[in-house]
């Protein structure tokens, strides 16, 4: 793979550059001749302190951005490197876009951000997220890119777009596979409501964890295309837009009866390597097809930069009475920040949330994929974040909160960015993990950490 992903590269700066020295050599075609390569990135060594095992990991991320920029053509490749991530080399955008005078056209991998949420997003479905150091990362730098043709149509000045993007491909969430990650143990169980890994271990041949997911990755059905559409138009102070997405959802479905025979067999005599593969086989693990249709919305109003996204979600299961299948679902984010009356205190507050329809359908069934034990389909979170900053900028002080209303789980991170020079700033954070350990957060309390990075942009 990193031969691959080097040989790949290699190509592309060849193409890059020798297009660049002959449009220069010859005065015109594509670009004007003052038009050059740019190289743009940075480097972030860090080091992670484990407050409960003690552990102190060195960890090394990386970013290249190479562009052929014009006023009609454009090229641009963008290289991330992770150590401890579940790929760590990897071309998250290689695109050429065309520019014309009402329109673009982008072909290639790239990523895209759609919804006027601080950070969070229910209208955004088109690429999938990069889970491997969990949701630590901004929420950009967590797509994967995705290979796509994207048509752009303005009108009225540019002030109105209209979107049109289709994806011969669909891929699913990247997940954390390696218990040992310099990043962290940010693994989680697919079946963790039935099963334990200890437990699938100590009953099979596989020797890691990461030999598990590999397996359940390999039984999950291949599914094809994405297709969307977004107008998004500014009128009277008011940012607004509407979408459409044709896909499936990311988290994957199945049969839970497959897994629970496991269980049993688990508690009578336990079950060999060839009776769980049989199983997840026969749990048809799938993702379910969506229409997605969404809108969003964000103006000041007041004092408060407020924003707002709604998604309706419709899946396959008109009724809701398909086990295997999810149910159709509400999704939402509403909040804004202000500026506070102190220094440069900003605050910012959103709130998310999902109801599932049709509950009354689940029912006491404990095999349906949406089932609550406790009955209760609708979940809100609070994210809250208080920004300051002093010496014009240079240092920059964060308090972010992450609340599960109905699970009482949390993350709370303390940061501080220090730009030492122009160009190179210190980063300092502490974040805590806590909850149930079948919670969102709660599931890595152990996993409360100190990151000391430098960030060297060049």
């Amino acid at each position: 793979m990193l031969k691959k992903d080097k040989m790949i590269l290699l190509l592309l700066l060849i193409f890059v550059l020798s297009f660049s020295f002959s449009t220069a050599a010859f005065g015109g075609g594509f670009y004007t001749q003052d038009t050059q390569v740019t190289l743009e990135g940075d480097i972030y060594p860090e080091f992670r302190i484990f407050s409960d095992s003690g552990d102190i990991e060195e960890n090394l991320r990386g970013k290249l951005d190479i562009a052929y920029p014009g006023s009609t053509h454009e090229f641009n490749v963008l290289l991330n490197y992770q150590i401890g991530a579940a790929e760590e080399i990897d071309f998250a955008e290689a695109y050429y876009r065309y520019y014309g005078e009402q329109y673009e056209i982008l072909i290639g991998k790239n990523r895209l951000v759609w919804g006027e949420g601080d950070q969070v997003h229910v209208v955004d479905h088109i690429n999938p997220e990069d889970l491997s150091d969990f949701i630590n990362p901004d929420y950009l730098d967590r797509q994967v890119g995705e290979e796509m043709i994207k048509i752009d149509r303005y009108f009225r000045g540019g002030n109105a777009n209209l979107e049109f993007v289709y994806t011969p491909d669909f891929n699913g969430n990247r997940l954390a596979n390696d218990p040992d990650s310099p990043l962290g143990n940010w693994i989680i169980n697919p079946f963790a409501a039935e099963i334990t890994f200890a437990e699938i271990l100590d009953n099979t041949a596989y020797r890691s964890e990461k030999e598990i997911l590999d397996r359940v990755e390999s039984s999950i059905q291949d599914e094809d295309h994405q297709f969307a559409l977004r107008f998004t138009d500014s009128r009277g102070g008011t940012d607004y837009g509407f979408s459409y997405y044709k896909g499936y959802l990311r988290e994957p479905s199945y049969d839970k009866a497959a897994i629970n025979r496991l269980r049993t067999a688990l508690d009578q005599n336990g079950f060999d390597q060839s009776e769980f593969e049989a199983e997840l086989d026969a749990a048809d693990i799938h993702y379910d097809e969506v229409d997605a249709f969404g809108f969003e919305m964000a103006r000041v109003i007041g004092d408060i930069n407020s924003r707002f996204e709604l998604a309706y979600l419709r899946t396959d299961d008109s009724s809701g009475d398909d086990p295997l299948t999810r149910n159709n679902r509400i999704g939402w984010v509403v909040g804004g920040d202000r500026n506070l009356p102190y220094n440069n205190l900003n605050l910012n507050i959103q709130f998310t949330g999902e109801k599932i329809l049709d509950d009354d359908a689940i029912g006491n069934n404990e095999l349906h994929i949406d089932y609550d034990e406790d009955g209760d389909y609708t979940t809100h979170r609070a994210i809250v974040k208080l920004e300051d900053s002093y010496q014009n900028e240079r240092i920059i002080p964060q308090l972010t909160w992450i609340y599960n209303f109905n699970d009482n789980d949390y993350s709370l991170e303390a940061a501080v960015d220090y730009e030492l020079q122009q160009d190179l700033e210190l980063q300092l954070s502490h974040k805590i993990f806590r909850g149930d350990e079948d919670t969102t957060f709660g599931q890595f309390e152990d996993n409360d950490f100190t990151s000391i990075a430098l960030k060297y942009s060049f």
